[in-house]
């Protein structure tokens, strides 16, 4: 019973880290690996028109998370994320992304 009650416990507890969705806007299809800053390899998911993957990364928009996908699908239009950050066609992050790309 004792165990019973821990497992309740740790299940219902609320320590389960949030989940922050990230988009890119590109005409890239497919899935693409990529490797985040301080994290694992995440898997982006390409529809054509926008890329997006979640995780509980947290908030920000990362240079270098955005270089690594930049890499692998081409510039991108856009990157922001489910909590409100962005970067629009006219940012100078997005620019200094996509400079990655020649």
């Amino acid at each position: 019973m004792k165990k019973l009650l821990l497992s309740l416990l740790f299940l219902c507890s609320p320590v389960m880290a949030a989940q922050t969705t990230w988009y890119a806007g590109s005409t890239y299809k497919g899935t693409v690996t990529v490797p985040i800053e301080n994290g694992p390899n995440v898997v982006w998911k390409c529809n054509g028109k926008v890329c997006s993957m979640s995780g509980p990364w947290g908030n920000d928009l990362s240079l270098d998370s955005c270089q690594n996908l930049v890499l692998r699908i081409g510039k991108i239009s856009y990157y922001k994320n489910s909590v409100g950050a962005s970067w629009t066609a006219h940012s100078s992050q997005l620019a200094q992304c996509n400079q990655i790309v020649r």
